[in-house]
């Protein structure tokens, strides 16, 4: 089962892997926004990207505004952590 207790770096990295089409492994993503987060900060980051998921879960045919946001989701992220 995929980890509930992700801090925001951790976010940050997943999410930037999926862009740069390098998940661990197939399906991280899916894992990634399908479970619940305990975090409310990442909650509300995961939240977001399951609503981006299906603008961005299409390879060769996704959105470049909702791949921008998820660009500008890992910048906030990163830089909360500085």
């Amino acid at each position: 089962m995929w980890k509930s207790d992700m801090d925001s770096l951790d976010a940050a990295e997943v999410i930037e892997r999926f862009l740069q089409n390098k998940s661990s492994y197939p399906q991280e993503w899916n894992d990634f926004v399908d479970t619940p987060q305990r975090r409310p900060e990442v909650e509300i980051i995961r939240r977001r990207c399951y609503e981006l998921d299906p603008q961005v879960n299409r390879p060769g045919n996704s959105s470049p505004a909702a791949l921008a946001e998820l660009e500008s989701i890992v910048a906030a992220l990163r830089a909360g952590r500085d």
